[in-house]
């Protein structure tokens, strides 16, 4: 609904009125209904007066119809000023860009029903086309766009390769074969089977499983011989916390289970430790070059002290250990350590604060608890929000999240994935369609309009004559052009700001100071003095 985001107001009436008529007709009925099967019960019942009951009928229906017909007027009164704002916003379609494919010659099937000897030599003759002719034809299909084989050829691999990068299999087999055209030789079935995997991986985290993924990042920095590269850090740090939130999110779900005696929580990441004798510096019972066993992280004692603490205040006492909650603190302690020890100093202290919230949350479990707490941003976005609109205060909401709540995560494996590829981020035929469905095509319609009119050409290569709105995510640098000299900055001419507020180039400054001290903002009346502007740096 893109396209129609600049109609709020028009859309939102439209939208109170069809259900306002929709409501109205519903009610209408209803209580129709109930009024004749009341008048049939007065009716057959003995003694009762039919005049006086069908004349009231009468009447109820009179005024019904006139609420129901004032609800659908005020309905059509919305759709016509929705349509008329349409029209007035987005006008007429444009012209076409290029010429209308020339005629087909005439058949010369017509030379059958001829009646006489000339009427046949003149069709043929006209059937003929002369070579002047047949080479301005050609020129004009030259023109068109998609006309020879080689376009068409070029435009049919940018749509397959979009249906492959998308995951669109069954369409983009569908589509060669309705439109006879070969397996691209850039979509080699090697590329085809990484983007089929790509795209079982990516469903695999739509439906909260991480471990496929986790697998193939830490096969690919294994492959790159780089465990450092950021990007990858990063995502595989997202991947281990989706991860452990799925694990948490179990463990406050599921009935805790009894424990045996020979159990051992936590043995997962719990080293075994010695004495503090034999650990103490300089103790001479330990001989040099023998190897030391490590203490327990803090990450381990974290997570160990948070599972007897969540266990003691969700059964009272010394009760049963919940099994997943278990599995997820292990898991918490044993990979979140490694990812805060490589973390960059950028992001080292913010990645080690949120590791902490992750190991700390379940100190308030269970869930309606956890909601609640400082802790409960983490967790809210992976709860179904419509059970939690529809649920009662007392009512916990433990369905899993949709889609949005790991949509960061799978655009940011996607990312990583197609890099790995060597495919860019974007398909070329989506950022085609999003620069030129964002006005871009709009603009180089109307200029080419204008200039076809004042008979000129555009004779820059590898520039439009005017600028282009761009959506957003493809304005990778700004760039400043000067309203004044309608030329971009540069080094030589970078952009300042006058002490009123408006920005120009600064050899449109020198032009306008002509050697004085003082200039006057070519915008507003303020006379500004030439030291006083600011270079920007954009």
């Amino acid at each position: 609904m893109s396209h129609v985001d600049p109609l709020p107001e028009e859309l939102a009436q439209l939208t109170r009125a069809a259900r306002t008529a929709h409501r109205a007709n519903q009610e209408h009925v209803d209580s129709l209904i109930r009024r004749l099967e009341r008048a049939r019960d007065a009716l057959t019942a003995q003694g009762g007066t039919p005049g006086d009951e069908l004349l009231s009928l009468g009447s109820y229906l009179k005024t019904s119809n006139a609420e129901s017909a004032q609800k659908h007027r005020d309905w059509g009164n919305a759709v016509n000023k929705l349509a008329k704002s349409v029209d007035r916003k987005y006008g007429a379609p444009p012209a076409p860009l290029f010429p209308p494919p020339p005629p087909p010659p005439p058949s010369t099937t017509t030379t059958a029903a001829a009646t006489s000897l000339e009427e046949t030599l003149l069709l043929r003759r006209r059937a003929q086309p002369q070579p002047a002719a047949a080479a301005t034809e050609q020129d004009q299909a030259q023109r068109l766009p998609f006309s020879n084989p080689e376009t068409i050829a070029a435009l049919n691999e940018t749509i397959a390769i979009h249906l492959a990068r998308i995951g669109a299999f069954h369409s983009l087999s569908t589509f060669l074969a309705e439109s006879h055209t070969p397996q691209p030789p850039s979509l080699t079935p090697e590329l085809l089977s990484g983007l089929k995997q790509l795209h079982e991986i990516l469903e695999r985290i739509r439906q909260g499983d991480c471990i496929r993924a986790i697998e193939w990042v830490e096969e690919a920095r294994r492959a790159a011989a780089d465990t450092t590269d950021a990007d990858s850090d990063e995502l595989l740090f997202q991947l281990r916390k989706e991860e452990y939130i799925r694990l948490v999110l179990a463990a406050a779900t599921a009935a805790p289970e009894e424990t045996h005696e020979e159990d051992e929580p936590m043995a997962v990441i719990e080293q075994p430790r010695q004495d503090e004798e034999d650990h103490k510096e300089g103790d001479p019972a330990v001989a040099p070059g023998t190897p030391r066993q490590r203490h327990k992280s803090s990450l381990a004692s974290m997570s160990s002290s948070v599972l007897r603490t969540s266990s003691s205040g969700q059964h009272g006492g010394h009760g049963p250990v919940n099994p997943h909650l278990e599995r997820a603190l292990a898991y918490g302690g044993q990979h979140f350590r490694p990812l805060v020890l490589s973390s960059p100093s950028s992001s080292g202290s913010s990645r080690t604060a949120l590791v902490c919230s992750l190991l700390t949350s379940p100190l308030y479990l269970p869930l309606d608890r956890l909601l609640s707490s400082p802790y409960g941003s983490l967790y809210a976005p992976y709860l179904a929000s419509s059970s939690s609109s529809s649920s009662s205060p007392t009512t916990t909401p433990t369905t899993p999240a949709s889609l949005r709540a790991n949509e960061p995560l799978r655009l940011l494996f996607t990312e990583a994935y197609l890099r790995a590829l060597s495919l860019p981020k974007n398909s070329p035929l989506t950022v085609v369609t999003d620069v030129g469905g964002s006005g871009a095509l709009a603009k180089i319609i109307k200029v080419r309009t204008v200039m076809k009119e004042k008979k000129t050409e555009w004779s820059a290569v590898g520039e439009l004559p005017v600028e282009i709105p761009l959506p957003l995510p493809y304005r990778y640098h700004s760039i400043f052009a000067c309203p004044v000299s309608k030329e971009q900055s540069t080094a030589q001419n970078p952009p300042m700001l006058l002490p009123c507020g408006h920005v120009i180039a600064r050899e449109s400054l020198m032009r306008l100071a002509r050697g004085t001290p003082t200039l006057k903002c070519p915008y507003c009346p303020v006379v500004s003095h030439f030291n006083a502007c600011v270079r920007v740096h954009f």
